[in-house]
Order: C-alpha cells, then sequence, then structure tokens
C-alpha cells in the first residue's frame, strides 16, 4: 500500500489535490459498471485521500492484465461487492 495520501503528494507540487481527485474521479467514471469478463485475479488496494480522516479509495486491477478495473469511493466490503 502506498504511504501517502493525495495531500502529501500534491505538496511535493508536480499536481494539486484537485487534480489528484479529479484524475481518481475520471478514472473510474471510465470505467463505468461493467463487469470483467474472464477474470481469474484481482486485485485490491486503498488510496487514502486525506490521511488520518478515514476516506480512502479502493482500487481494483486485473492481476493478470495489469489493467484498472475501479477506483471505488469507499473501500468496504459492501462497496466492492
Amino acid at each position: 500500500m502506498l504511504d501517502n495520501d493525495i495531500h502529501s503528494i500534491a505538496s511535493k507540487g508536480i499536481v494539486t489535490t484537485e487534480e489528484i481527485e479529479r484524475m481518481l474521479k475520471d478514472a473510474s467514471d471510465a470505467r463505468g459498471d461493467t463487469k470483467p469478463s474472464g477474470l481469474k485475479r484481482l486485485g485490491i488496494d486503498e488510496i487514502a485521500l486525506v490521511k488520518g480522516k478515514g476516506h480512502y479509495c479502493a482500487v481494483l486491477i486485473d492481476l493478470d492484465t495489469s489493467k484498472l478495473l475501479a477506483i471505488l469511493n469507499g473501500r468496504t466490503q459492501e462497496i466492492i461487492k
């Protein structure tokens, strides 16, 4: 898991917090609600939107193709289902 939240990444001066949030939302929106076909191995990670505040996104990856499947607004079992 990454040891950073979006604020610490933005503090490096490459992108702003708002740009990172927009990138995450755009990536999530682009994936839609389609279910992947032929998925054999699923990778799940989390991203802290604001470290220490309890707001996370779950990131789902097809481990065999290394393709992003979804970025979810939360990390609970119900959201991931």
